[in-house]
Parts: C-alpha cells; sequence; structure tokens
C-alpha cells in the first residue's frame, strides 16, 4: 500500500493539526488555571480584609462596652453608699425623735 503524495500531505497536515491542538489546548488549560488561580487568591484577600474590617468593628464595640460595664458598676457602688447613708439618716433621725420626746419638744 502506497501513498501518494497528496495523502502522505493530507496525512501530515491532519498530525499537525492534532498535535497543534493537542499544545494549545495544554497551553490554554494553563493559562485558565492561573487566571483561576489568580482569582481565587483575590477573593481570599478581599475576604480576608472584610473579616479584619469585622474584627476591629468588634474589638471597639467591646471596648464601649466595657466602658458601659466600667460606668455601671461606679453607679451601683454610689447607690450602695446612698443607701447607706440613708440608713444612717434614719438611725439618727430616730434618734433625734426619741430625744424630743424626752425633752417634750
Amino acid at each position: 500500500m502506497a501513498l501518494d503524495p497528496s495523502d502522505a500531505i493530507t496525512v501530515m497536515i491532519g498530525v499537525a493539526g492534532v498535535t497543534g491542538g493537542f499544545f494549545g489546548g495544554k497551553r490554554m488549560a494553563a493559562s485558565q488555571e492561573q487566571s483561576m488561580a489568580v482569582n481565587t487568591v483575590e477573593l481570599l484577600q478581599v475576604a480576608v480584609a472584610e473579616l479584619e474590617r469585622q474584627g476591629h468593628a468588634k474589638d471597639e464595640e467591646v471596648a464601649d462596652l466595657r466602658g458601659r460595664v466600667a460606668v455601671l458598676e461606679d453607679l451601683v457602688t454610689q447607690r450602695a453608699a446612698v443607701e447607706a447613708v440613708h440608713i444612717e439618716v434614719k438611725e439618727v433621725r430616730g434618734v433625734v425623735d426619741r430625744i424630743a420626746s424626752k425633752v417634750g419638744a
């Protein structure tokens, strides 16, 4: 079975087309993989930036809440002191009333 020159050229063109398609596909796939990797890195950078922003916001909120707790603790302490003074005033008033009743005022 002998190939004439036109058949040989047709087979060579077919082999060249398949080979070119294979290597072109590999190159395109590598380019797409690189593009996907870049996109993934960019998405991760955006996610990290958002998480850092949320972390800072929570830190600020925690600091604000700690300040409020400190104020409330001071108010509770002051109220306890006021209640203690109120009890002492009642006791003094009782003593003054008893002295007034003995003196006859």
